[in-house]
């Protein structure tokens, strides 16, 4: 570190350096100047990190010196060291904000604890600096990715009013353009093709990597099997630019990716605050369009130009869900709650409407009762009253009562099933994957196994463990790819095939994912341990 002193009288200079000459500080650079001028001169080439001044000194004083610092915005803390002590020298030092001020006679002990605390201050703002740089460089190399993830927390977990923090990182990623559409992308998986398991999560994967990469300005993520787009307006004719972007993004997932996708594409939108709504117009464009796809020009469907869009079905799904939900986690009062909601929704509605979304109701639950409870006459019992006795009046006080009390009587009987087999069913995946991770398994080979329903392993697994059976089968596969990668010569192709995976490139994109690097580079690390 450097230390500049600067005084006109040539015993305080020395004074001075000999008191940092006999301390702990002496390992430190000495620089002086015996006026401003050579002072400023120092500065400038030899950027020391800490000053000492005198105030009066024949010219130019150390007043003027600091001010010349302070326009530059130099970060360089300044100690004044005078013999004057008048109050106009202490307000001149506080108004262009030196360090420290002393008076002479120095007093070594006072002039040591005042240097070791200008030093701890450099260094704290040196830390600071490099932090900054630090960040600022992973800001840079990570914008696409801290925009994915920014995007997933808003489709994940929607919001309907930022907090400041939420504010200043949507505007730091650019993520507050005028106008936008959010386009959803869906694989259709053929099976015939049969090229990989889980092939839809792979395209969605590729085509929001391809999109990071080769598109500027618009930001991707994936969630599941669907790609999400945010892509501002840019030109005076919106509907021909995002038609050109799908265009292109069906071309290479034919080409390249071997598939088909159905590209949603909501309303224009001004606020990302919106995406609950947007997304829910892209869900309608995919059900739409599933099953009317002759074409490419069938596979893109924008949310304007459905003529027959009813707002209220979709919300009944989503309440009935709702429902659905807080009847499984046991939450009567929530059940209640959506319950009254869900009748006042269908209240004006046509009566056929009604009677469907009672019957929704009942298959739904019929269907998530059948994974609990052992007889399936329990579940006929539990949920049959609802369409035996309220289809004919099905917004009535007396439906309404029946419906409440079967949803009471279904949270009362799921809340007496017994759990004890929860433990062996978990404990008895686990061991399967252990035994055959090597092999091409899935949730269904599992549930086969263990002679299950799948959809009931998959919650039970996520509720007891907080991971699907292909997070599990890929935790285990990872494991398996770190220990021979550690401790064998065996090539990466050869390692890829030994822990389940068809495709190297494939498995080198999943070990990246997960540890961040490429297997040879973990490898590489482990030998030099």
């Amino acid at each position: 570190m450097k230390i500049l002193l600067v005084d006109d009288e040539a015993i305080a200079l020395q004074t001075m350096e000999n008191i940092i000459r006999q301390s702990d500080f002496k390992s430190h650079t000495i620089l002086t100047a015996t006026n401003a001028a050579d002072a400023w001169t120092i500065i400038q080439t030899k950027h020391p990190d800490i000053l000492f001044s005198d105030i009066q000194m024949p010219c130019e004083n150390g007043i003027h010196l600091l001010q010349k610092i302070s326009e530059s915005q130099l970060n360089l803390p300044v100690i004044f060291v005078s013999g004057y002590s008048e109050f106009s020298y202490a307000q001149a030092a506080l108004r262009y904000d030196a360090f420290d001020y002393l008076l002479k006679p120095l007093n070594s002990d006072i002039f040591l604890a005042c240097l070791k605390k200008a030093i701890n201050a450099v260094q704290e703002q040196g830390n600071i600096e490099k932090q900054k740089e630090m960040l600022s460089r992973f800001f840079k190399e990570n914008q696409s990715l801290l925009k994915k993830q920014f995007m997933e927390t808003l489709l994940i977990n929607p919001v309907t009013s930022f907090s400041p923090e939420q504010l200043r990182q949507c505007l730091s990623l650019g993520l507050n353009p005028d106008l936008f559409y959010l386009i959803g992308i869906k694989c259709n998986t053929t099976n015939s093709m049969n090229i990989l398991q889980n092939q839809e999560y792979y395209i969605s994967y590729s085509l929001s990597k391809k999109i990071n990469k080769d598109y500027d300005g618009i930001a991707s993520c994936y969630i599941g099997n669907i790609v999400y787009i945010l892509m501002p307006v840019t030109s005076a004719d919106p509907v021909a630019e995002v038609k050109s972007l799908a265009y292109s993004l069906i071309c290479y997932t034919r080409e390249k990716l071997f598939s088909s996708i159905t590209i949603g594409i909501s309303e224009l939108g001004n606020s990302i605050q919106q995406f609950p709504k947007l997304n829910k117009q892209i869900q309608y464009c995919f059900s739409y369009k599933a099953s009317n796809i002759v074409s490419p020009e069938d596979s893109i469907l924008f949310f304007a130009e459905i003529n027959d869009y009813n707002s209220s079905i979709i919300e009944i799904n989503e309440i009935i869900s709702n429902l659905i939900n807080a009847i499984q986690t046991r939450n009567l009062n929530d059940a209640l709650e959506i319950g009254d909601a869900f009748f006042s929704l269908i209240q004006n509605e046509n009566l056929l409407t009604q009677q469907d979304a009672i019957k929704l109701v009942e298959l739904n639950l019929h269907i998530q009762l059948k994974n609990f409870l052992d007889d399936s006459r329990d579940s006929s019992y539990l949920t049959a009253p609802m369409t035996r006795y309220c289809m004919e009046q099905p917004c009535s006080e007396h439906s309404r009562t029946i419906f409440s009390n079967c949803i009471k009587n279904i949270i009362q009987e799921l809340s007496c099933v017994t759990t004890r087999n929860t433990g062996i069913i978990v404990n008895t995946v686990i061991e399967y994957i252990n035994k055959n991770y090597e092999k091409q398994i899935g949730l269904n080979d599992a549930a086969e196994f263990i002679n299950r329903n799948s959809s009931y392993i998959s919650r039970l697994l996520k509720k007891e463990l907080s991971m699907g059976f292909s997070q599990l089968l890929t935790e285990r596969r990872m494991e398996a790819a770190k220990e021979l990668l550690a401790h064998t010569t065996m090539k990466v192709s050869d390692i890829s095939e030994k822990v389940g995976y068809t495709s190297t490139k494939y498995f080198n994109q999943v070990f990246y994912t997960n540890f961040q690097m490429a297997p040879t580079d973990y490898r590489f690390i482990m030998k030099q341990l």
